[in-house]
């Protein structure tokens, strides 16, 4: 290969472009194989933990489910009163999307997915729901948002974080700095790493390996780089809560949930798909590394965005 620093750079970009190219497809494929499997665990579509307050049932995982919602909306500080515009980033079925619509009539939402399948399903519920002219969903990737700069005030990313590239996910960071206005407000759910992986012992390396694969990830955000790179990108006010006790109750739903729609699927005579059964093995996997308790974490990320060339 030649040696000139230009012709390296240019090799490395086209790597680094197909890496990424190839990381994109098998999201894509992933979600269109295995998105539906998702109703078996929320009838509402929520594709992620429950958020377990003192007094709830522990056996009630949907209302788990929508209280992690509304725990998502509570910190974007909304004004029910007050028009916003609002961004969710990686929206999947667009369920916590409805939430927030439906607890605050003048919010306008754009929910963003790689999905094709998840557009469709999404806007569907909309409708349904009577949400349509509330909320937009596209398909887009959330490091290249169609969206004006400095548009909204406040967005969130559920479970969705861990898809962008790097243990920062500065990419993902660079482009919620790009469209959020000054004092807009993020909110970040998501499992978070403590130390890099190189530090786990086999067991714990490989179950994570595995896990990875299985929900089509490159690796999990680490909780000290991604909030160094919120500082980066002029995120002030940033709150880090480890809720790790608080999703534990609907993470203990997994070996059942699990079970049931292997024998649903069984006695309907339906064939598992490779991506089905990747992702039930990361379901119980995630048992396993949330044990961990030294080494990962579940954190819910929240703060404001200053922008540093406002001088004003």
């Amino acid at each position: 290969m030649d040696g000139n620093p230009i012709s390296l750079a240019r090799a490395a970009e086209r790597i680094s472009s197909k890496s990424l190219r190839d990381s994109t497809e098998r999201i894509i494929e992933f979600y269109e194989h295995a998105g539906l499997d998702y109703e078996h665990w929320s009838s509402g579509f929520n594709m992620h933990l429950g958020f377990y307050r003192r007094g709830m049932n522990p056996f009630d995982r949907e209302a788990m489910l929508e209280q992690m919602n509304l725990e998502v909306a509570r910190r974007l500080y909304l004004d029910a009163d007050k028009e916003c515009m609002l961004i969710d980033l990686g929206c999947g079925m667009g369920s916590i999307a409805r939430t927030v619509a439906r607890h605050y009539s003048r919010s306008l939402i754009k929910g963003i997915t790689l999905s094709p399948s998840q557009v469709r399903i999404a806007s569907e519920l909309n409708a349904e729901a009577g949400l349509a002219d509330r909320i937009g969903i596209m398909r887009g990737d959330y490091v290249r948002l169609p969206i004006a700069g400095r548009s909204a005030d406040g967005l969130w990313a559920v479970e969705s974080a861990c898809y962008a590239r790097g243990a920062d996910k500065d990419d993902l960071i660079s482009e919620m700095a790009r469209v959020l206005k000054t004092g807009g407000r993020f909110v970040v759910a998501d499992c978070f790493v403590h130390c890099h992986d190189r530090e786990f012992n086999r067991v714990i390396a490989r179950c994570y390996r595995t896990a990875c694969d299985g929900w089509a990830l490159t690796e999990m955000p680490a909780i000290e780089a991604f909030v160094h790179a919120l500082q980066r990108h002029g995120f002030r006010d940033i709150i880090v809560e480890n809720i790790s006790w608080r999703v534990a109750p609907s993470l203990a739903h997994a070996p059942l949930t699990v079970l049931t729609f292997v024998i649903k699927k069984f006695l309907a005579g339906e064939p598992f798909n490779r991506h089905s059964i990747n992702n039930l093995k990361a379901s119980l996997l995630a048992l396993m590394l949330g044990l961990n308790r030294s080494k990962f974490s579940y954190c819910l990320i929240s703060g404001t965005f200053e922008d540093p060339t406002n001088n004003g």
